[in-house]
């Protein structure tokens, strides 16, 4: 009896583990496809000549955000909507045109007294580039906070409770 229960409880955890891995797979298998389609655009329109670094960012509206080399070997950055019917409007920027990331982290954690970012990315909100920036406030709330990535302005920010 006991070893009927140990192999039905096996044979469960097998289940139940590619249950688990299926399910993982098919919610990050668009995601991927997604980025593979975003890459081909930006490589194949020649609005970058390498990507190097490519994130999803969802903010007002889907942006891919990609990190590469424009024609002259310089290291660009391409705001590219989600949305394949809004992609004429694609920005692409010298990454030096804006506040580096390092230098508006620590403006940023000095203004808010925060010591560390959960996460700092690039994103685009009402067709303007920003820094978005996350962390965990001592008044537990989950706080989005809002720089633009040209002139290292504060856009907006706002906090959604966490408590326990």
């Amino acid at each position: 009896m006991k070893k009927k229960l140990a192999i039905a409880a096996m044979v469960s955890a097998l289940i139940f583990i590619s249950l688990g891995l299926f399910m993982y797979h098919s919610i990050r298998s668009p995601l991927l496809e997604g980025a593979e389609e975003a890459s081909d655009y930006l490589l194949n329109n020649n609005l970058l000549q390498t990507v190097d670094d490519l994130s999803f960012y969802h903010g007002g509206e889907g942006y891919w955000v990609a990190v590469g080399t424009d024609e002259d070997g310089e290291t660009s950055i391409a705001w590219l909507n989600y949305d394949p019917e809004d992609r004429e409007n694609t920005l692409v920027l010298p990454a030096d045109s804006g506040v580096p990331k390092e230098e508006i982290k620590a403006e940023v954690s000095e203004e808010l007294n925060v010591e560390s970012f959960d996460s700092v990315r690039l994103g685009m909100e009402d067709g303007r580039p920003i820094y978005e920036f996350t962390y965990n406030s001592a008044q537990q709330a989950r706080v989005f906070y809002y720089m633009s990535f040209e002139t290292g302005e504060y856009v907006k920010s706002y906090s959604v409770s966490i408590n326990p």
